[in-house]
């Protein structure tokens, strides 16, 4: 046929076809580098091991720190301050009606946190991680506007939040996969963070155009509603946080296989 010939006559053509179709095959197949856990991971935890709950909070806690100033071998952010892009607040109520818009915020604080317990239920495939911290500060850039007790509420400038005694868990569900190399690796699923805290403060400059009367009233105001304000500051909070660490689990398993995390020994 007429594309025969062009191939018969079109030696170059043809070996580049082979070479294209042998690299896509590589490719597809070929599976991401092994990595050992990193070396602030002191040591693996046998998933035989009858205190594996209290295995994995002795071997994670002192990673906390490290892992908080990032690692990008294994694709880890800087945690400590931590970067979220938008926190959200929308409250409608008879007493306060206001969306509150915090942009490129920081979180302060993270590197503090303290691991308390693991729950792991190889059985289900679920795992749930606890957490406390004392203190975790919130700075970034605010817009905000509405309505707070029939008085208009304006303003943009400088954002600073406060939370005190932060209580959290991560848990999640994974599932497992096995790669062409041999090794079986954890794939991460649904995953939530609940939290609670037992105060937050709230300080926003440059209400109502820099009027001190006005501003100094607005932020009493609204620090003496802050468990409404929490009611949906909360869960922006803790979607940001779930994504964050199941950001860092999804790159750390991708590269460090589930044998070698939970040995079989």
């Amino acid at each position: 046929t007429f594309s025969t010939k062009i191939m018969m006559c079109s030696p170059l053509v043809f070996t580049t076809l082979v070479l294209l179709f042998v690299c896509s095959v590589y490719t597809a197949k070929k599976d991401p580098p092994v990595y050992q856990l990193p070396p602030y991971i002191k040591r693996a935890c046998s998933r035989n091991d009858p205190n594996i709950n209290k295995c994995v909070v002795e071997v994670g806690g002192p990673a906390i720190k490290v892992v908080a100033k990032g690692d990008p071998k294994y694709r880890i952010p800087q945690l400590d301050p931590l970067h979220i892009k938008e926190l959200k607040v929308q409250q409608g109520t008879k007493q306060v009606g206001l969306e509150l818009i915090c942009s490129d915020c920081l979180l302060w604080g993270l590197q503090n946190t303290v691991f308390k317990a693991a729950d792991v239920n190889w059985k289900d495939r679920k795992c749930r991680w606890d957490f406390t911290l004392d203190k975790m500060k919130v700075t970034g850039k605010y817009n905000v506007t509405g309505q707070v007790l029939l008085l208009p509420i304006v303003g943009s400038g400088d954002a600073l939040i406060n939370l005190e005694n932060l209580k959290f868990s991560y848990i999640y569900e994974w599932s497992y996969q096995k790669k062409n190399n041999g090794y079986t690796y954890v794939i991460l699923g649904n995953s939530s963070f609940p939290f609670e805290v037992s105060h937050m403060s709230i300080k926003l400059d440059n209400l109502f155009n820099g009027d001190p009367l006005l501003g100094g009233n607005m932020n009493r105001f609204l620090n003496e509603h802050w468990q409404e304000i929490m009611k949906d500051l909360g869960p922006a909070f803790s979607r940001s946080l779930a994504e964050l660490i199941t950001g860092i689990l999804t790159n750390m398993a991708r590269v460090v296989p589930f044998d070698i995390m939970f040995p079989d020994t």
